[in-house]
Parts: C-alpha cells; structure tokens; sequence
C-alpha cells in the first residue's frame, strides 16, 4: 500500500495556524453558506453569513423559506394554529379567511423582499 508522506510544515496558505493572523483575527469566525437556517423570528441563525453559490438559486431560495415562515406566523397569530387540512372550494370564501390570506400575501411579500435583500448584501460569489 502507498502511502503520501506527512508535511513537517505548513506554507504560508496552509490551513492551519498556530496564531491568527491579523486580517483573520479583523474578519472573526463567519458561516458560508448556500440557504439559510432560519430562527423563529426569521432571522438567520448563522455566525456574520456570507452567500456563495449561485445567486439566484439563493435569493428563490431564500423566498420560499422567508415566505413560508411569514405566512405561517401571519396564520398563527391571527387563529392560533399552524397548519389545517385542504378544504373545498367554495365559490364565495368566508371573509375572515379572505381577510387572513391577503395579510399572508402582503407577509409573503414583504419576507421575499427582506431575502431577497439578505442574498443580495451577503452573497460572495460561486465560493471559488
């Protein structure tokens, strides 16, 4: 069996230091990451994050998760459940659940434009 020998030292890239140095020391500890995870307040739960990836892929993304959360908390706070199964179509819907939708549409909107702006100021590229 072959075997690589281990390196004695390490360059000046190498991944580890004995002392950071003074732009990582500046900089401190971040998370790259691709999709947010989301506290229940819909702010992210990561450390200074930075976006890499696909743009795109991250901003739809992060509309879907920040949409989804806001329309839930909009359903929540409104009737107190979070989830109900599907119901027929009515030809006329009740008002107040008229009502609770447009204030989830008008939730939706706003979160999709928050990630979007999230994506925005914190993407770094493909992570090249």
């Amino acid at each position: 069996m072959a075997t690589t020998p281990k390196k004695d030292s390490t360059s000046e890239s190498g991944v580890l230091q004995d002392k950071p140095t003074p732009a990582a020391a500046k900089a401190g500890d971040h998370d790259r990451i691709v999709m947010a995870s989301r506290r229940a307040d819909g702010s992210m739960d990561q450390i200074a994050p930075e976006f890499i990836g696909d743009k795109d892929v991250a901003i739809a993304a992060a509309k879907e998760q920040l949409g989804q959360q806001a329309a839930s908390a909009v359903d929540v706070a409104a009737r107190g459940v979070s989830s109900a199964p599907e119901a027929a179509v009515q030809a006329e819907p009740d008002p107040d659940i008229k009502a609770l939708k447009d204030a989830q549409d008008k939730a939706v909107e706003t979160a999709e434009a928050r990630a979007e702006r999230e994506v925005r100021d914190l993407h770094q590229g493909l992570g090249d």
